[in-house]
């Protein structure tokens, strides 16, 4: 229970992820209040050089910053899965204990024992992380899980104390931050190069 606790509080992130920011908004307003963060992985702000909610994060922008994540912290790795329409990397982070990481080729026949009736009844489960898949972004113009993605990823890349770190001894997480790098790409630059000054709420505007 405590595993699904910890992943539910991980995955709720993405309630208030969606919220755009006004600017000028810290990173506490999106991840939780008072956390400890290694200094040595770079917060989204620090490498796009803007807050997430400033602007639509692009594609590359976002590939590069989760590519970051994985070279500065050793709970992350990245792997390229294929190349979309337009030739964009669709990539997947794996984020676990560095632990975990060292026995990703246990933990994967482990749970595919759970798919056999036959071999399922004496799976090791006490010794099997959960294994969770985040995918962000399906339908290009549905911008707010990829602007989560990098927010998330942080969290669980560059996060102190136990509560990060007994999820990621418990847990495997898949996280794709973009389905959809071809219509994300439209959707961004569109947005972004109708944004004016001042924010505009009203739908026919010309940004929306």
């Amino acid at each position: 229970m405590r595993v699904h606790r910890l992943l539910t509080i991980a995955l709720l992130g993405l309630v208030t992820l969606g919220t755009p920011a006004l600017g000028g908004v810290s990173l506490d307003y999106y991840l939780p209040a008072g956390t400890e963060f290694d200094d040595g992985i770079p917060t989204p702000e620090e490498f796009l050089g803007y807050q997430i909610g400033e602007w639509h994060v692009s594609h590359d922008q976002l590939v590069a910053y989760v590519r970051e994540l994985a070279r500065t912290s050793d709970r992350v790795r990245i792997e390229e899965y294929a190349r979309s329409h337009e030739k964009r990397p669709l990539v997947v982070l794996t984020i676990t204990s560095p632990e975990n990481h060292d026995r990703l080729q246990q933990i994967q026949p482990q749970h595919l024992t759970l798919s056999d009736p036959a071999a399922s009844a004496t799976a090791p489960l006490e010794q099997m992380p959960v294994v969770a898949y985040m995918g962000y972004s399906i339908h290009g113009n549905e911008a707010s899980g990829s602007n989560a993605a990098p927010l998330v990823a942080y969290w669980l890349a560059a996060a102190q104390g136990d509560q990060v770190e007994g999820l990621l001894r418990d847990a495997v997480i898949l996280l794709d931050p973009s389905y959809n790098p071809d219509g994300l790409s439209r959707f961004t630059h569109w947005a972004n190069m109708h944004r004016g000054r001042q924010l505009v709420a009203d739908p026919a505007h010309r940004e929306h």
